[in-house]
């Protein structure tokens, strides 16, 4: 897991690295909030915010790129488009 990690920060793949991060946050600090929960309920319901608010970033990050990518693609294909015509 450690050599995919390194692989994706040397092919320059931050994005990725990004949405993983988030996941994984949002997965640790679910399991610790569930773990917390057993001693005491109203400190494991309080940290059930960290993994809701990962989990919501790391979405929103993949929507925002979603959005930016097609953009992008959008104007390069309208380029390519209009230099085709000429």
């Amino acid at each position: 897991m450690i050599k995919e990690l390194i692989k994706l920060y040397k092919d320059r793949r931050e994005l990725t690295l990004l949405e993983i991060t988030y996941f994984a946050l949002s997965v640790v600090s679910f399991a610790i909030a569930g773990v917390l929960a057993l001693f005491n309920q109203a400190l494991g319901i309080s940290v059930l915010i960290v993994p809701l608010v990962a989990f919501i970033a790391g979405l929103m990050n993949i929507v925002a790129w979603a959005v930016v990518r097609l953009f992008i693609e959008g104007l390069m294909n309208r380029n390519k488009n209009s230099k085709d015509k000429k």
